[in-house]
Parts: C-alpha cells; structure tokens; sequence
C-alpha cells in the first residue's frame, strides 16, 4: 500500500494563492498582488473616523426630532405659560427606561468598536515595483491596484480631526477615470510623508524609463502620422472641426499617463510650453535646484510681463494671509446673498413681533437656521484656501492650502488646458484677483482648479505667466501689457493700453439686444500661442486657452442670432470651471473664426509634437 506524499510547505502556500486568486475572480491582477509580501496596516483609527460622519447623522437626526419639543417649550415661555414636561416626569416613575437607554448606546458603541477592530484588521496595503495595492471590507473585500507608471499626482490631505490626531490621507490621482484612483486613508503624518516622497522618486524614475523606452521605440509601420496617432491613443475631437485633441498630460515632475505626457527633459524647451514647464527643465539640469540661479531663470522668462519675482525660502513664491481669504470670502457674492438672506427673514421676524405677532416670531426665528448654516458652510469652504503657498522646485509648483482641513499637491503646469482671471465686483477696490486652470485629469476633486484663491495683480499675473506659454505678442506689446488689458479694458492706464486694446475684436452693436450689459466689454484677441478672451461687465473675467491645448471647435447659432445676423463659436477645453466661448460675433466672422482656428490649433500641436520627435536622441534623430 503506498503512502500519499506529504504536501511541502512551498506545496501549500502556491495552493493557498491560487485559492485566493480564484475566490477574489478579478484575473491576473489578484493573482499578482496575492504575492507573498507583507502588508501593512493603516491607522488603527482609520474605519472610526470614516464611520464618524454616520455617528454624526445619527446625533443630528436626534436633534432634529428634538425640535418640536423645544420649539414648543421656548413658545410656552415667550407666551408666559409653563413648559409641558410629562414626558420627562414619565421618565422619572419609569427608571428602567432610562437605563435600558444607556445600556443600549453603551451595547451600541461597543459593537462599533468591535467590528471597527475587525476592519482595521482586514485594512492595509503594499508597494511593489509596479503598484501600489489597497485592500479593505469586512462583509465585502475589495482589492485595488495603481500602476506607478498611470499615477498623475499624489496629494496628502489632512482634515480637521485627522489633523488634531496627527493623521494623513494620501490621495493618487491615476489615469483611466475616477474610479482608477486610490485614497490610502489613514496614515500617521510622517508616515506619510515618507511614503508620498518614496512613491514620487519611484514613480518620477518609471517616467523616465518609460520616456526613454518611448523615444527609443520603432515608429509605427507606414511611418505615416495617422499611425502615429493611433499609436499614441485615441484624440477627444468633436466632429465640428478636424482639430486635434489634446492628450492627457502628466503632472509637474514627471507624474502622468505614458511618457508623451511627462515634463520630459530630453526634450528641449518648446516655444508652446507653458513658461513654468520650460522652468522645471531648467530647474533639473541644476546641481543645486531652487537657488539664485533659479530665481534669474525665472525673471529671465518673466520678463515679457515685467515681474521681479522673488523666491524665499524653501522655493516660496506666494503666499496668501489668512485676514485677506476672509474678507475676500465675505465679499463674494455666495456669502453677500447668504447673509442678505438671514438678515432679510430676521428683519421680518422683529417686524412680526412689533406687529404683535408673537406666533409667528419664534418660528421665523428658527426657521432662518438653515440660512445660518448654509451661510456659515459657504464661508468655510472659503476658508480652506487659507494659509496658500506655492513654492517653486524641481517637480513644479507644489501648493500647501487649509485652515482646518490642510492640502499638499503639486500644480500638474504641464498638463494645464486653460486659465482665467475673476474679480468679483467688490474685490474691485482692493483689486484682487482669483486665478483657475482646466486640467487634462479624470481627478473628481473639482475645488482644487485654483492657481490663486486670491492676490494683487502682480501675483495673478506670476502665475499666469507660468501656467501658459510665451503670449508670442507683436513688436511693441508686451504681455503684461495684453493682459492689463484683458483685465481692466479701456481703463487700463498702461502706457500700451491702446496698442494692446487694437489686438481685440469686439461684439458688433446687433448683439447688444442679447448682451445688453455686457456687449461694449465681450472682446477676444489672438495672439501666436493664446486665444484670450474679456468677459463679464459686474463680475470680470478673462480666459486664457493655449492653441496647442485646443481639443474642439464647435459653431452655434439659433433663432434668436440668426435673426440678429449673430454666431457663436465654443473652443473646447478639458472639464473644469473654464468653458471658453467666442460669444455673438457676426455671422461672418464667426465663421472666418471658426475656419481659421481650428487651422491654427492643428498647426501649433504639429510643431509641438515635431519638436519633441527632432530633439536629440529622438525618432527623427535617429533616422
């Protein structure tokens, strides 16, 4: 009778992993990260904090049915009659009510800590050469995975209470829509830190080998540029015009999707790169990164906008105080009306009450919480742009923002679509200004798009500067001058104002019954890298959109411009606050926009993508 072999100890772990891989049915993915590495564990006070917002609900919901009851009681006491408490004396003769009330929240809190142990347990996660794997749920397991070659960016969060216990979120930002990206929440902050700094250098270095093996890489069969294209992946265009779509860019440092979309510093620098990307290459061909050589380079690109930008410590280029985000959140328009509001309902309660109407003034009164709250929630989002810097390095502009809640990220300058400039009415007199950008990203964070939550002329103009390309303006402008322009119109006081104005083309007067206050102020003006375009008459505005970064075009005209002779063309960027439109034009000039546009976008991507083909080392090198 022979004796069955004993399985090894290697037998029964290879069995275990395809166990695993089998049960988990998610293919080669599962069965990569069921390797035998460690994983580590988060915070243990990580599934509290993400179940603190249900506790939250619960005790609000308690509150709101306590309403009615002292609701009722404050009207007792404002009529001088007494409060109704049988319910509290009910209460007093049945005892066992009161501790079968306790001992069911004590039964209730301890339940939540136990299955809260029994999910940090199952939480963790690990890092490989190639991903970065998370894996949580106690009743439902789910597992995922980001390539460090797709991740765009990694943002370290701290909200409020995170914050006071000393913890972190990490938050990857990966290509392929939202629901490819990864939030590692919790870690300790130094935890953290060392981690996001860690998968930076790792992920910065797989962009360089990608970018190598990318330039390095036989050009597709034919060699003609539709190969090329498809080689590259599929272009977002719209059937309206043949323009090319813009492809997804990395962020600043070398975070992005394929090595076409890195700051990739093989390449020289292009005359269509934004000024800050051409100022990343420099930086990384520097022994000593931000230093006073940096700050030459940087005046040095500046200069066209005749900045003296200074760099402080740790590359620090802006700042934004704390006093200047409140009163610029209370000066804007959400708040005004917020406030406006509550003050109206209370004046009407006041009237109430002197009227006589002394039913009616408590729930007037209780009635304008909700205004209070909203009001109050509206100025705290605000507030999250307090304490703003931007500091200037190797990687790009690296942003740090929060008063309660805090936020690290790096301004992805590279793969920016488009900017504009807003100012509300009343920052008027104190000529402030808030800078926004489109992204070429599939990130749902959609209040981070600030370049500048609020700042002076000189500061929105910086970071102008550095998130597009050289304006390309014609002798005798210059682009502070274009943009003073843009900004202020015929009250530029700029000694070019006049030259800079010739380059607009405004709205004919037969659009003035459509745009009856903001027609004389609607302008756009082309320059050799940059449509721009003047918007907006109480609140201003300016748009910003690079020719290269043009994904469509589309004409529009409907029955009210067709009769008033009118067309409207929209320029197509990547989703964002930014929606750029050439607005009521002539009929014939829209369409002669139209036209020459789309032409004009298609030739400034070919010679962007030529320079990057002809640098040294690269396709057209090599042949």
């Amino acid at each position: 009778m022979s004796e069955e072999p004993k399985p090894t100890e290697e037998t029964r772990a290879s069995a275990e992993q395809t166990r695993a891989s089998a049960d988990a049915g998610t293919g080669g993915a599962v069965a990569e990260a069921a390797a035998p590495e460690v994983w580590h564990r988060v915070h243990p006070l990580t599934p509290i904090l993400e179940s603190i917002g249900v506790l939250v609900g619960i005790v609000i919901a308690a509150a709101y049915s306590l309403q009615n009851f002292f609701q009722s009681a404050v009207e007792d006491l404002a009529n001088g009659k007494s409060v109704d408490l049988t319910f509290a004396g009910w209460l007093r003769t049945h005892p066992l009510v009161i501790l079968a009330v306790v001992g069911g929240i004590i039964l209730i809190l301890l339940l939540t800590a136990f299955f809260s142990w029994l999910a940090w347990r199952v939480m963790g996660y690990r890092v490989d050469d190639e991903a970065i794997y998370y894996r949580r749920g106690l009743l439902s397991k789910k597992l995922r995975k980001a390539r460090l070659d797709r991740v765009q960016s990694i943002d370290l969060q701290q909200k409020l209470l995170p914050r006071m216990l000393g913890m972190a979120e990490l938050v990857f930002d990966v290509a392929g829509g939202t629901d490819s990206n990864i939030s590692l929440k919790y870690l300790s902050k130094k935890r953290a830190e060392e981690l996001r700094d860690e998968l930076l250098r790792t992920v910065r270095t797989k962009k360089q080998q990608g970018a190598e093996a990318h330039t390095h890489a036989p050009a597709p069969e034919g060699g003609s540029a539709a190969s090329a294209q498809a080689a590259r992946g599929p272009a977002a265009a719209s059937p309206t015009a043949e323009t090319p779509g813009t492809p997804v860019a990395p962020a600043a440092g070398g975070l992005g999707d394929e090595p076409e979309s890195g700051v990739d510093r093989s390449v020289p620098e292009r005359g269509d790169d934004s000024l800050g990307v051409r100022l990343t290459k420099r930086l990384g061909a520097m022994a000593d990164g931000v230093s006073s050589e940096a700050e030459g380079s940087l005046g040095d690109l500046l200069a066209p906008y005749h900045l003296a930008p200074s760099i402080g410590e740790e590359g620090e280029i802006i700042r934004v105080p704390v006093h200047r985000v409140v009163v610029a959140s209370l000066l804007k328009t959400e708040t005004l009306i917020s406030v406006i509001v509550v003050l109206a309902v209370i004046t009407a309660a006041i009237v109430m009450l002197a009227l006589g109407i002394k039913e009616a003034f408590i729930p007037i009164l209780v009635g304008v919480l909700p205004g209070v709250f909203a009001a109050f929630s509206v100025f705290r989002k605000n507030l999250d742009n307090a304490n703003f810097v931007v500091r200037l390095g190797e990687s790009g502009l690296a942003v740090n923002h929060g008063l309660f809640s805090t936020s690290r990220k790096v301004i992805p300058l590279d793969r920016i679509q488009a900017v504009c400039l807003h100012q509300p009415l009343l920052w008027r007199w104190a000529g402030w200004w808030q800078a926004e950008y489109n992204i070429a990203s599939d990130s749902s964070d959609k209040d981070s798009n600030l370049l500048l939550p609020v700042g002076d002329v000189d500061q929105a103009l910086l970071m102008v500067g550095l998130a597009l390309p050289d304006p390309q303006l014609p002798e005798g402008v210059a682009a502070d001058t274009l943009v003073r322009s843009a900004m202020y119109d015929r009250k530029s006081t700029h000694p070019q104002a006049a030259d800079a104005e010739a380059l607009f083309h405004g709205q004919p007067r037969s659009s003035r019954i459509l745009d009856p206050l903001v027609w004389r102020r609607r302008a756009y003006a082309l320059t050799g890298s940059l449509l721009v375009l003047r918007l907006g008459a109480l609140d201003r505005r300016v748009d910003f959109v690079p020719h290269v970064r043009v994904q469509s075009l589309r004409y529009h005209q409907g029955p009210l411009m067709r009769a008033r002779g009118l067309g409207t063309v929209s320029v197509h960027s990547t989703a964002g606050p930014i929606h750029p439109t050439v607005t009521h034009q002539s009929d014939e000039d829209a369409k002669r926009f139209f036209i020459e546009h789309a032409e004009r976008t298609r030739i400034a991507r070919q010679r962007f993508d030529a320079a990057a083909k002809t640098a040294p080392g690269g396709r057209e090198d090599e042949r």
